[in-house]
């Protein structure tokens, strides 16, 4: 067996001290004192690294953790971690049995659901809590509200499922025009109303993800939110330009390389695939051994810079597969070893994930979970 070792310097560092800090910034905003915090950690915990990421905000007192599928979840079971876990993309066919072995609570608004819950739950001889999610108008998961009266019939039938949380999710609420999602923030506390109408008490009652904490968005009425799902704002990004400073937030992921190859080349010369950059000078070009096989964008050829000895140095030509071109014209001394610095800080000069997404015509959440799994995450404790 060969020994496992990493020899590439590219590396993803993710700087868990900043995400107690975020994890704190989140709670001070919370609108009402003894809130509570799902934290959103779907996708490798957008990209941060699942375990190492869930394992500091539980040592931190979260109470629940939101995964998107139930092999996320059961991944945290694996690793220890005991708090709720909310599956929100529900349990999807042949999942349901080891969902809930592991003790993962299902978002419900698939009817076809209901019996299977109902019977597993008869079998462990222990009922079943579910979410409900009310579709309130993103259109893309929950029950519609014109079909809740129907589908609340319905469950009326299965009495070892009990109804523990009600939710929606809110698809506009960093817009600055707020109409939309005050509309569905009054359908959702319809919703809530139907629900308890129907003889249902739900403890967890959620809809505000990061956008709407940082909008002040969400319901006033404190029996109408009891349960809050940071995503974004955790890993100390923020989902829209404008609400950029709006809180002290620190980025808690870094994306670190070094220059592995410098040559000059003459002026004139046209630089990697497609030859889409042509040399004004001759120029200095550092080679970085990373690229969009890593989840470093081919796009941000010609667009993007990195930090290298402090300043900034343009991305030239296109983005390959495995490796990155700079014009390191500019620097004085650029080396093979020298580090470099793709999102993150160097000096007095920093480079954000928002820069890079918006560069992109994306944003952070995408380029953050993009980063590949080849990329190994260092986790700064």
């Amino acid at each position: 067996m060969f020994e496992s070792k990493r020899y590439r310097p590219t590396v993803a560092r993710v700087d868990l001290r900043a995400l107690r800090h975020t994890l704190q910034v989140v709670r001070d905003h919370l609108p009402v004192c003894d809130g509570h915090v799902m934290a959103a950690v779907k996708a490798d915990a957008y990209g941060h690294g699942l375990v190492p990421v869930a394992q500091t905000l539980a040592s931190e007192g979260v109470d629940w953790f939101g995964v998107a599928i139930v092999e996320e979840g059961l991944k945290l079971r694996d690793a220890g971690i005991s708090q709720e876990i909310l599956v929100l993309g529900g349990f999807l066919e042949g999942s349901h049995q080891a969902a809930m072995e592991a003790d993962l609570c299902p978002v419900l608004f698939r009817q076809g659901d209901v019996p299977k819950l109902q019977s597993l739950a008869k079998q462990r001889g222990a009922p079943c809590k579910v979410h409900l999610k009310v579709d309130t108008g993103m259109h893309r998961l929950g029950v519609p509200m014109a079909d809740l009266g129907a589908y609340l019939d319905y469950l009326s039938g299965f009495p070892d499922l009990i109804v523990d949380g009600v939710l929606t999710h809110l698809p506009d609420a960093e817009n600055v025009a707020d109409e939309f999602t005050v509309a569905q923030l009054q359908r959702f506390d319809e919703a809530v109303a139907l629900v308890r109408a129907r003889g249902h008490r739900p403890r967890w009652i959620h809809s505000a993800n990061s956008a709407a904490l940082m909008m002040n968005r969400h319901s006033t009425t404190p029996e109408f939110s009891t349960l809050y799902r940071p995503g974004i704002a955790l890993y100390g990004e923020v989902g829209a330009a404008h609400l950029k400073g709006a809180w002290p937030l620190r980025p808690v992921l870094s994306l670190h390389t070094a220059v592995s190859f410098v040559k000059v080349v003459e002026e004139g010369a046209q630089l990697s695939y497609g030859r889409t950059w042509t040399a004004p000078r001759a120029s200095k070009i550092a080679t970085l051994p990373v690229g969009y096989g890593d989840g470093y964008w081919r796009a941000l050829g010609n667009q993007a810079c990195a930090l290298v000895g402090g300043q900034r140095v343009p991305v030239v030509g296109r983005v390959c597969m495995d490796l990155t071109l700079l014009d390191v014209t500019e620097v004085d001394g650029v080396q093979e070893g020298d580090p470099v610095v793709l999102i993150g800080r160097q000096g007095d000069e920093m480079i954000t994930a928002e820069e890079l997404a918006s560069s992109l015509d994306t944003i952070s959440y995408e380029l953050l979970s993009g980063i590949g799994s080849r990329v190994p995450r260092e986790h700064i404790v």
